[in-house]
Parts: structure tokens; sequence; C-alpha cells
């Protein structure tokens, strides 16, 4: 049996064991790109929830659960987030008048999870989270009367997920493709692993990197005269250690530690379980990661000019002073919130009548709670959402289903998708007509994405190796090559077509101006008969997005 305060405890459990694994999770990326963040999602997901379950005293089961699905559904970020929170959701109604958990309760409650997960979703897709957590409720429906201990119970039910979660690829032929399991599906397993371990009476102690990060180095900002910066580009990312070198680890660390040494400061470098987190301000940040990819394979690279930043630190704090107030009292009969990565790109949505960007995209999705605190504090008529990314449309979605003004998502996938469904907005038309409208419009232009390979793996017939610059264009890479202005070349040539009128560049925080403008040239000389743009963008980890139209 389990009891209110022993559910907290496997809860926490749960989360803790996601929190530390979570970027085992995010390798799990179909696409070798830097941008996996299911596991980073499903977690603060589920930090959410662990802190609405802390704020009740109650010793009621049904009203920690309640707590606990609140705060998923606030906080979920991302369709992992939002299918996990729609499990605990179910899970939470299934539990609503328990007084204390067993065996029964806990089939009973697996049912209503899975219902609830697969109605959120408008076309379940097989080989998922969703796959996962409908075959541990089948194992629990059909088996799970001839046991007597919870502990057992869910440790088997949790062997019958990871049986399900080594199918997924057979499901799922993307996943076979990429060599990979489902990401969702592993997290989810995360948790019941933490939970298990709790019910056995263990504790799951978080591996905190950062904040051993943040005592290491005794970095506290960019609060300093950016005169005064001798190096200039604040580099970190995680290194999965190749498995002939997994005895090696802290070897590897050591000897990163004296390589990087020479070449930079505020230098850290820890390891845990098979990852080595990497933090170094260089000038030189490309010959850091060549170091590093000797042990193993990059991911969650983040490269910041420390410089930029300090001058924009400055601005922003300026700028705070001058605005008391986050958001207008003002009433308007529409209001548009978008969801965007960079500087230039959140510019180019405001200056096109976005009232409101989120700061997020690729690796750092927004939360349905971050859409509801705009929607809350603002005085509009009608909204309209644009994630601007498919894996923030279910959190934009379910903040439409959760509060109780006008609103219509346009479900936008990309930045030149939003600037174009803006282009048709008429300020007469109703709501549901503007919502339809933009809808259409967004589907006439293409956009292609430049980006770097983040580990060796196949994708149909195509070998990538790391390192590689891949063009993407919709779920397909259509370039491969080892040079920045190729990929972009030959993803542009994939796009444009006998309708092209316009081709739209922006590029990214990792490019100069100068390399823009050559690009731009060498595509107005191939397409002298089609405007071409060139639009600074500053988003991270891609060097290009184009859009064609």
């Amino acid at each position: 049996m389990i009891d209110a305060s022993m559910f907290k405890k496997v809860l926490k459990g749960a989360y803790a064991n996601l929190e530390n694994n979570k970027q085992m999770v995010n390798n799990l990326n179909v696409f070798p790109v830097p941008d996996g963040d299911t596991g980073t999602n499903m977690s603060l997901t589920v930090k959410t929830a662990v802190e609405e379950m802390s704020k009740v005293t109650s010793d009621k089961i049904g009203d920690v659960a309640a707590s606990m699905s609140s705060g998923a559904l606030m906080g979920a970020r991302g369709n992992s987030g939002v299918i996990l929170s729609q499990l605990f959701r179910g899970f939470a109604k299934g539990l609503k008048d328990v007084k204390e958990i067993d065996i029964d309760s806990l089939i009973g409650a697996f049912e209503l999870s899975t219902k609830m997960a697969y109605r959120a979703v408008m076309k379940p897709t097989e080989g998922t989270i969703l796959t996962v957590a409908r075959e541990m409720n089948e194992f629990a429906k059909e088996h799970g009367k001839s046991y007597s201990n919870v502990e057992e119970f869910v440790s088997h039910v949790l062997d019958a997920g990871e049986k399900s979660l080594q199918n997924t690829p057979n499901l799922l032929p993307v996943l076979k493709e990429a060599g990979v399991v489902d990401a969702g599906g592993r997290g989810l397993l995360c948790l019941f692993e933490g939970a298990l371990k709790v019910l056995r009476g263990e504790e799951v102690i978080f591996i905190d990197v950062e904040e051993v990060e943040k005592e290491e180095s005794g970095v506290k900002g960019f609060e300093i005269d950016s005169s005064d910066i001798k190096y200039g580009y604040c580099t970190e990312f995680l290194i999965k250690v190749h498995k002939e070198n997994l005895k090696y680890e802290s070897a590897l660390t050591a000897a990163l530690k004296d390589k990087l040494t020479p070449i930079g400061d505020s230098l850290v470098a820890v390891h845990d379980n098979g990852i080595i987190k990497i933090h170094v301000h260089t000038n030189v940040p490309w010959n850091a990661m060549k170091m590093a990819a000797t042990c193993g394979d990059l991911s969650k690279i983040k490269i910041e000019n420390m410089r930029e930043q300090h001058n924009e630190i400055i601005i922003k704090n300026e700028e705070d002073k001058k605005e008391d107030n986050k958001y207008s009292s003002e009433e308007k009969e529409y209001i548009f919130i978008g969801v965007a990565a960079g500087s230039g790109m959140s510019k180019i949505l405001k200056d096109l009548g976005m009232d409101y960007v989120i700061e997020g995209g690729q690796t750092m999705n927004p939360s349905t709670q971050d859409f509801l605190d705009i929607i809350d504090n603002t005085n509009g008529k009608n909204y309209l959402l644009m994630p601007n990314n498919k894996n923030i449309i279910m959190a934009a979605t379910q903040a439409k289903d959760i509060s109780e003004k006008n609103i219509e998502v346009v479900k936008t996938r990309t930045i030149p998708e939003c600037i174009s469904a803006l282009m048709v907005f008429e300020p007469d038309s109703s709501l549901e007509d503007n919502a339809e409208n933009m809808s259409e419009a967004m589907e006439e232009v293409k956009t292609g994405q430049v980006t770097f390979a983040v580990r060796d793996t196949s994708i149909g017939e195509k070998k990538i190796s790391e390192g590689d610059i891949l063009g993407i264009l919709g779920s397909d890479i259509v370039a491969d090559t080892k040079d920045i202005s190729e990929a972009t070349l030959s993803l542009i040539d994939e796009m444009v077509d006998d309708d092209s009128e316009l081709i739209s560049i922006y590029y990214g925080e990792d490019v100069k101006e100068a390399e823009a403008e050559k690009i731009g040239k060498m595509v107005e000389e191939k397409y002298s008969d089609l405007d071409v743009e060139i639009t600074y963008g500053g988003q991270p980890l891609y060097y290009y997005i184009v859009s064609v139209e």
C-alpha cells in the first residue's frame, strides 16, 4: 500500500531519475542535429508537477494526485511533455477517491492514463511514448490480479515497458533508420525506474552537473567590462563517451582539461555515467570541439559571443528599468503571441505586429504556462497563438483548451510560415476566418535549415558523419557536405521551382554578415529572375534558415 506521503516520495524519485538521465533521452534524437530536447521537456514538465505537489499539505491521495496533474498540465513543454501531462492527468483521475494506492487502483489509473493520452493526440503514432504506455497498461490489466505486492507488480510493468520500447523501431521506420528507440518512451521508463527505486527503499539522488559547474568555475555572469574579456566565446557541450572508452571516463576528463587549458579559461570538465560536460571560455570554440570529439559524440552544443552578450545585457537592464510592467493593460481587438529564438527573428515578428514573443524554439520549448501567463495578464478580445515549431504546437493548443478567452492556434512550424501568415491577417475579419486564412497562407512557403551533425548515423541511404553540414527541407536531409555555403546553395536548389518568386535567407548568430552577403550574391546570380533578401535572424544552432515562396 502507498499512502500520500509515500506517493510524494515516489514522484520525487521518479523526477530525480529522469532529470539525471535527461541527456541520455535527449541523445535519442532521430536526426543527428543539435536540437534533441525530449528529455529536457519531460523533466521540466515533471518538475512543475513536483513543485505543485509539494505545496499540498493534505494527506489525501486524490489531492496530491490532482496537484501533480495540475502542475504537469501548466508546465508541459514540447509534444512529449504535453503527452506526459495527459498521462498524469488520467493517472490522477484514477486516484481521485483512493485512500491508499494498491494494485487495483494502479490498474485503473494506468488505464485512464493511457486513454487520456491517446485522446490528446489527433493522429496517434505507434512506436512512440503512447505505444509504450499502452502496452504497459495492457500488461497491468492482463496480469495485475495475479500480484499481491505493489513493488513486484510495478517492476514487471516496467519490464513490459522495456520490451515495448525495444520494439518501437519495428513500428516506426525512422527510428530503425537512425538506430535508436523512441525518446519519449525511454523518458517514461526513466520515471518508472525512479519510482521503483523509491518503492524498494533506495534513495534517488540528483546529479546536478550545472550546480557543480557553478561551484567549480565561479562564473557568476557577464557583468564585467567587455574590453576585459580575454576569451570571447562561452563554449559548452556534452560528450557521450564511446563505449570502448567508458572505463577511461575519468582519465579522458582529466586529459581534456589539460588540452583545453592552454586555449581558454573558466574551464570546467565534469563527468558522470558516461557523460562529460565541458564549459570553457575560448577564442577558438571549434578547436575545443575537435579535441572533445575524439572522446565521444557531442551534443547540447552552445557557443555564445560574450562581448555581444555583455552589451545586450546592459541594454536589456536599461530597458527593464524603463518597463515597470511586462504586460500592457490596453484593450485590443487582437493580441498575437509567437515564439522565436534569436534577437533578429524576434524583431522581425514584432515589426510585423506580433505583440508578444516568447523566447524559445529548438532545445528550449516554452510551456503551456508561458502562453497562459500572457493570455491571463493581457486584455485582448481575441488571441492568435503562433508556435513556430512543430514541437510547441501541443503546448499552445493546451493553453487554448485551458483558457476561457477567445483563442485560435495557427499551427506554424517555422518562422517563415509565421511571417507568411501574419502578412494575410485582416483586422476586420473574425477570429475564425483569420485563423483559416493564415493557416492556408503558411502552406505556401517552403522552409529549409542549415545546421551540423552531432554524431555519425545513417538516414535512409545517406551516411552522415559527425561535423557534416546538413541542409534540411521539411523532414528530409537534402544536402550533406563539409562546407556551410555549399550546403546552403544545395538546399536552395532543392527548394526553388518554376513557381518561386522570393528567396529569403536568415543568418544565425554564428554567421558573419559578410559571409551571409556573399551567399546572397551567389544566389542572386544564379536566380536572377527571383527576389533575394538577406536578413539577420540571430538564431542559435542553425547557420541559415531559408524560405522560398
